[in-house]
């Protein structure tokens, strides 16, 4: 018992990348659809940028990358933390004195959470994100 390891449950976030800028009940929709079929920490609206698009041609190569269209990513905690440390390192003054914004904290944790070069999934189908997140979750 004392050696028993601790079940951690894989957190997804959601890019969604619209067509057009999102209202707030579309993006809550989404969100609710998702968080039904899976652990969802984070559903956020993001503009496919050349760079994103790049990154999941190179991910998801022969795939159709344009908006409409949803990524889905881990979350990994320890590289949060990692960047983090790596960040606080680079203002360690500030860090001694209490002085980092949270701002800066909230840069590296987006960052971090969105970068698609660990993308799970990408697709234009809603109901393939909602399968892939059900079929997950029967997995664990």
């Amino acid at each position: 018992m004392f050696f028993s390891k601790k079940t951690t449950e894989d957190i997804f976030c959601i890019a969604v990348f619209p067509e057009r800028e999102l209202t707030f009940d579309e993006l809550d929709e989404y969100s609710d659809r998702f968080e039904a079929a899976g652990n969802i920490e984070v559903v956020s609206e993001v503009e496919l940028s050349e760079e994103i698009e790049f990154t999941l041609s190179k991910k998801f190569p022969g795939t159709d990358i344009s908006s409409p269209g949803f990524a889905v990513l881990e979350l990994d905690m320890e590289r949060i933390k990692e960047e983090t440390k790596k960040m606080e390192q680079k203002y360690k003054w500030k860090k001694i004195f209490n002085l980092i914004p949270n701002d800066e904290y909230l840069i590296v944790e987006t960052k971090t959470m969105f970068d698609f070069q660990y993308t799970l999934l990408y697709t234009k189908d809603v109901e393939e994100v909602v399968t892939f997140l059900e079929n997950y979750k029967q997995v664990i």
